[in-house]
């Protein structure tokens, strides 16, 4: 079975877009219904009811996280805690626009993960892992006080897929964005 993890711990995830009313949660669920068996979202408590709204009918599950505001590590042990595949892609829900196709590579090539490189990036919001591994990497990078994506990568040499660049790089990053707090805090080494 496979999953996808939407992590929609920002408000960017769950605002409608002023030029055309999208909002960037459905959009990223509409975008990996297709690969996957089911979709799970990662949220805080105070936002049940508003990924309710932005998902309408799309057919989902709830994984509440139980702290608020512990970043994207955290969302993700949560959702992968929560779904029920034995690989699980783990997408930013702030992301309007996600490639459907690479994720079906890169769920074909996981063993522990399976992560897309463009422009001499990998991108860890736009990958695959298996969920075992994914959930101890997840406990010990936080454990060892760390917050940071690419530590939970470290943890599972994972296959580097090339890319020619998946969506969250045409993605406008915003201040806030999972997509942005990955990226940044990992540039930083924070």
């Amino acid at each position: 079975m496979r999953s996808a993890v939407l992590l929609a711990g920002v408000d960017d995830a769950l605002s409608a877009n002023a030029s055309d009313a999208t909002v960037p949660l459905r959009e990223a669920a509409a975008a990996v219904e297709p690969v996957v068996d089911e979709v799970v979202v990662a949220c805080r408590d105070g936002h049940r009811a508003a990924v309710a709204d932005a998902l309408g009918d799309v057919t989902h599950r709830l994984a509440v996280d139980p702290g608020a505001n512990e970043g994207p590590v955290a969302s993700m042990r949560t959702g992968v805690r929560v779904a029920n595949g034995d690989a699980v892609a783990v997408v930013a829900g702030d992301v309007p626009t996600v490639d459907a196709s690479l994720l079906g590579a890169l769920f074909d090539a996981c063993d522990a993960a399976a992560v897309p490189r463009s422009d001499g990036r990998l991108h860890p919001l736009h990958a695959v892992y298996e969920a075992d591994a994914a959930r101890v990497a997840c406990d010990r990078t936080l454990a060892s006080g760390s917050g940071r994506l690419y530590d939970v990568l470290s943890r599972l040499d994972p296959v580097v897929v090339d890319a020619d660049a998946p969506d969250v790089d045409a993605h406008p990053l915003t201040v806030g964005s999972h997509a942005d707090l990955a990226t940044a805090s990992d540039r930083l080494g924070t």
